[in-house]
């Protein structure tokens, strides 16, 4: 999910890297998606169609990325039944897609106005060269999501390709990566917030708002738009940091 975790779509990065198999980088983003928290042990994966839909690839694809992970032990795969993760334990798969996963270390105050800075950014350059193709596929990521109402996994891994879709657009590798790592801070909350009633349709209207705004090639107004989805998500994190703490000081299950 190497150093660039924003994919194009024939697996580069956005820099000067070697060329890999589209598989690795599949394999890739499940392992970042694992390693961060936003799947769990024990969680069944989207079935193959489902993903091969939400990533742009064939089912083809899948299995060879679902071959790569299950060869690990991260990913069960048995023949008849969904394929579960069965290892958190992702090594240099997964955080060598998060170049600086030490933003852990740091507060959610800190990451928040960083991500509102850098996403301000990205925002107006990828307004200026977002092609027609990616318009189309935000649309149909859009539509996907509508259809992961009651199943916030796969609705995690529908909206992390929504949002680097646009991250990649911007043209800049550096700002790029910036916003993707900030991105998967604290994802494993994230995956609570979207279960909670009413986020996925919140969320999902962002996306709409957003996707309005690159149509009409309006900076000013995508901008605004990242800037509402962010701090939306901040306030749900923050609460869901607060019941965490609350629950620890009495003993109390935080899941």
């Amino acid at each position: 999910m190497d150093a660039h975790p924003l994919l194009a779509a024939d697996g580069t990065g956005l820099g000067h890297l070697p060329r890999r198999s589209m598989k690795d980088a599949i394999a890739e983003k499940l392992a970042t998606l694992i390693g961060s928290g936003a799947l769990s042990v024990g969680d069944p994966l989207p079935a193959e169609r489902e993903l091969a839909a939400a990533m742009g690839v064939s089912r083809e694809t899948i299995r060879g990325a679902f071959l790569i992970l299950s060869t690990r032990g991260i990913l069960s795969v048995v023949q008849g039944a969904r394929t579960t993760v069965a290892s958190d334990d992702v090594g240099d798969l997964g955080l060598a897609a998060m170049p600086q996963s030490q933003v852990t270390a740091y507060g959610l105050d800190d990451v928040h106005d960083a991500r509102l800075l850098v996403e301000a950014r990205v925002a107006r350059l990828a307004v200026e060269t977002m092609q027609a193709d990616d318009l189309a596929r935000l649309d149909a990521l859009i539509d996907a999501q509508d259809g992961a109402r009651d199943d916030p996994v796969r609705y995690l891994i529908l909206d992390r390709e929504f949002h680097t879709i646009i991250y990649r657009a911007c043209g800049n590798a550096v700002l790029s990566d910036i916003a993707a790592t900030l991105y998967s801070y604290l994802l494993g909350h994230r995956r609570r917030a979207v279960a909670r009633p009413g986020a996925i349709d919140r969320s999902i209207a962002d996306h709409r708002t957003i996707l309005d705004a690159l149509g009409a090639r309006d900076g000013d107004a995508l901008a605004h738009a990242f800037g509402v989805h962010e701090r939306r998500i901040y306030e749900t994190t923050r609460q869901l940091l607060g019941e965490t703490g609350r629950n620890d000081q009495h003993g109390g299950d935080t899941t």
